[in-house]
Formats: structure tokens, C-alpha cells, sequence
């Protein structure tokens, strides 16, 4: 781990080339979070923050898209490049760290396994922080095996601002720091002076209320374990589903005098899925894609135990490699379907645009009302029209302009509109109908794309 500054530009580069030739192999548009950080980040930009609907505000992520927002048109697919980075960074990085817990057999395994847990690759793939936030929990332990303690905090330090559940970890290893490094004190304190800074400044500011992310996080969406009758029991199960079991399986072979190093990390990814269990327990979502970057971690510990099995005798390797890959290979099933999706919403995204021109332009979709959309898709038509998320409505409002779509190919489409709205166009997945406040005026007719 100790790469001079050029190498470690050259892998970012590298890593940067590889996400941005998969963005033209499999495109994509940003997800529900993703999309509200991207319009958090231009309204930064601009000078102005309005938190007051929307996800928990996470700062890096909004940070990045704040330096992107110069980028004008560009600016989401720059961040699926720099999303997809994280994970290609991530896989990079198992490999690695897994190799050097127990050799070539193991980084082999830890790659395939960390890139088909759960949903990663769909997640990366649509701009969510869990490739990301990958990349930084295993660079963090692989800078802590080469006592680059300073590293390994600034890679904690930016995982703590994509997920709170880091922050109990970057603070035990603060500790740790400040009793073996007394000379780097000063930025350690302000590094964790920062984080509840840059959690809860921002709504504050923005809001007038200091917890309005943590009371978001506690709405649950339906089917997540907080709303199952055991919450804790829900939120594991759900975590093991996402698991390569004969890779996770794989820590009963460690031993501690000889592979103490893989064992402490394999008791940090338990720590990890254990409090988003305990989180679920307490009211919050504790959905699964949040226990997805233990349960990864937890792969590349398994994978170095299942190499050290495989040492005990000269035909061992042949059958861990063929165990790993029956696990891997079934996960591969449901990347076309993945995919269907993927392509599903960006058709979405740009189809809004033609919609949103076809009914008139941002100034006539605002004059005539409260623009409206189904469930899910406010954050995508705010940022199109480049108003707030507060001014995007859920259901038909007394007046208003109505974008009617299927957030899936296969549901249902909505909002459901009544016969006072006229419908004025219809432009690939959507529908745009109208009821406007008297006086503002719509298009003369229905329209097409």
C-alpha cells in the first residue's frame, strides 16, 4: 500500500478510464438519492440549499456534485463515472488486500465474490455511494496493515460522510491513532470535529432543523426490515441473502496465531452488519444495500480462510476455485435483468426532457401550477426543471402539470389523474396532462414524441 502519489493517480485514473467505458458498454441515469445530491450540488453551486424534502443529506456525495455542477448537461453521467469508479476501485482493492492476507488463490476469489454481492454492481451502476464506500473501508484496512495510520483515517473519514454507520469505527480508530501517533492529534480531532459538522450543518442551515436527516432516515419505504415484527432477525437475514455463502463460510478456516490480521477484519464486517441490524431495531430503514459493504468485507476474510484450506493438500485449490464459482456463477443469472432496468430508466430520464418540451418549457410546466409525478421520480423531474423537491407534488393537486409514467416497465403507471386534466403530450414513457391555474394557458393540442 505504500504507492508513491504518481501510482496511486495512475490506478484513480485507471479506475476513472474503466467506469467511463462502461458508462458507454451498459449507459444508465441516476437513481432516486443520486439524483437529489446532483440537485443538491447545483443549488450549492448557485449559492442556495433547500434540504427541506428529500433523502438524508450525505455530504460527500453532495460535495462531489457540487464541484461537478460546472460540468452543465454532463454533470450526471460525471457522477455515474465517479460512482462506478468506486467500485471498480473496490473489486481492485479486494483483490489486494485479499492477496496479501493469504496469497493469489484468495485475491482471486475475494474479486468475484465482493463484485456479485447482492446488488453492487446495480448500485454502482446507477450512482449509489456503496462501490464508493467500498473502496474506502478496504483501503482503510489495507493502509492500517501498512501502519499508514493517517491514510487509513482519511479513508475513514470519507466513508463516514456517505454512511453514519462508519462513524463508531472511525472513532474507535481515532482512538487507537491517538495513543500511538501523538504527533498527528491536531488533524485527527478535527477530522471527527468535522463529521457532525458537515451531517447536520447543512439541513440546519438550510431547514432550521438540526436532525431532519436522522428523522428522514427513519421513514422507512415498504418491505424494509424497521417495519417487519423483528427488525434485528429481519435485517440479518436480509444481510445474508446478499452473501456468497461458501465465500463468507469461509472464516471458520482462520486461525488466530496465523491469521489474526483476517480475523479482526472479519469481526469489523460482523460489527458492521450487527449495527445496521441494531439501527433497524431502534426505527430506521435497515435495508439491505446498508449491510451490503460489511457482508463484502466480510467475502474478502472468507476468501482468505478458504485459501488457507486449500494448502492442506495439492488438489485443495482445484476445489475451493470450483466451490467460489458455484456460489459466483448463479449470481450472474440476474445481471440482464439488471440491466433491463437500468436501461428501463434511462429511457425514463431522457424521454422526461421531450416531455417536459413538449408541454410547453420549464416556464410554462411552472406557471401552470405545482408540477406533479408519481412516487419516487421527484427528485429526476426537480432536477429537470431546476426548482426544489419541496415543489414537486405526489398526487393531483387543485391545479398543476401532471408527468404520468410506470416507474417500472411492469407497474402501474401514475400519478392516476381525473378527467379534469387535458392531456397535452406524450413522449416515450410519459404522459403530460394539465389542469392549470386560470389565466396561465397550456399548449393548444395534444402532442407527440
Amino acid at each position: 500500500m505504500r504507492l508513491p502519489a504518481p501510482r496511486f493517480l495512475l490506478a484513480a485514473a485507471v479506475c476513472l478510464l474503466v467506469a467511463a467505458i462502461s458508462l458507454l458498454a451498459v449507459p444508465a441515469a441516476p437513481g432516486y438519492d443520486p439524483w437529489m445530491w446532483l440537485l443538491w450540488g447545483r443549488e450549492l453551486a448557485g449559492g442556495s440549499l433547500d434540504t427541506a424534502e428529500g433523502p438524508a443529506f450525505k455530504p460527500l456525495p453532495v460535495a462531489v456534485c457540487t464541484l461537478l455542477a460546472p460540468l452543465g448537461p454532463a454533470v450526471p453521467d460525471a457522477w455515474l463515472i465517479v460512482a462506478r469508479a468506486g467500485l471498480v476501485a473496490a473489486v481492485a482493492l479486494a483483490a489486494v488486500l485479499a492477496h496479501r492476507l493469504a496469497g493469489g488463490l484468495a485475491a482471486v476469489a475475494a474479486a468475484g465474490g465482493v463484485a456479485v454481492t447482492g446488488s453492487l454492481l446495480a448500485l454502482a451502476a446507477s450512482g449509489a455511494v456503496e462501490g464508493l464506500l467500498l473502496a474506502g473501508a478496504l483501503g482503510a484496512a489495507l493502509a492500517w496493515r501498512s501502519e499508514r495510520f493517517g491514510v487509513a483515517l482519511l479513508c475513514g473519514l470519507a466513508c463516514a460522510l456517505m454512511r453514519v454507520e462508519v462513524i463508531p469505527f472511525l472513532v474507535l480508530a481515532s482512538a487507537l491513532v491517538w495513543r500511538r501517533r501523538p504527533e498527528i492529534r491536531a488533524p485527527v480531532a478535527a477530522g471527527l470535529a468535522a463529521v457532525p459538522v458537515l451531517w447536520l450543518l447543512p439541513d440546519l442551515l438550510a431547514t432550521g432543523e438540526l436532525l431532519r436527516s436522522a428523522d428522514r432516515a427513519r421513514v422507512p419505504n415498504p418491505g424494509q426490515p424497521a417495519l417487519a415484527e423483528h427488525p434485528f432477525l429481519d435485517s440479518l437475514g436480509a444481510a445474508a441473502r446478499l452473501a456468497v455463502v461458501p465465500l463468507a463460510l469461509g472464516v471458520v478456516f482462520l486461525r488466530p496465531g496465523r491469521d489474526r490480521a483476517a480475523i479482526v477484519i472479519a469481526g469489523g464486517a460482523a460489527a458492521w452488519v450487527m449495527l445496521v441490524a441494531a439501527m433497524a431495531e431502534l426505527g430506521f430503514s435497515g435495508e439491505q444495500r446498508y449491510a451490503l459493504p460489511g457482508v463484502a468485507v466480510l467475502m474478502v476474510a472468507g476468501a482468505a480462510g478458504l485459501a488457507r484450506a486449500a494448502t492442506a493438500r495439492a488438489w485443495a485449490p482445484l476445489v475451493v476455485a470450483a466451490v467460489v464459482l458455484a456460489g459466483v456463477v448463479p449470481r450472474l443469472g440476474s445481471l440482464p435483468a439488471e440491466g433491463e432496468r437500468l436501461a428501463y430508466a434511462l429511457r425514463l430520464s431522457a424521454d422526461l426532457d421531450r416531455a417536459v418540451a413538449l408541454a410547453g418549457g420549464r416556464d410554462a410546466v411552472l406557471a401552470c401550477g405545482r408540477p406533479i409525478v408519481g412516487r419516487y421520480r421527484g427528485p429526476l423531474l426537480a432536477y429537470r426543471l431546476a426548482v426544489p423537491k419541496r415543489r414537486v407534488a405526489f398526487a393531483p393537486d387543485a391545479t398543476g402539470m401532471a408527468f404520468v409514467s410506470r416507474l417500472e416497465r411492469e407497474r402501474a403507471a401514475t400519478p392516476d389523474l381525473d378527467a379534469r386534466y387535458r392531456v397535452l403530450a406524450r413522449a416515450g414513457r410519459w404522459r403530460v396532462a394539465a389542469r392549470c391555474r386560470r389565466g396561465a394557458g397550456t399548449s393548444p393540442g395534444p402532442a407527440e414524441s
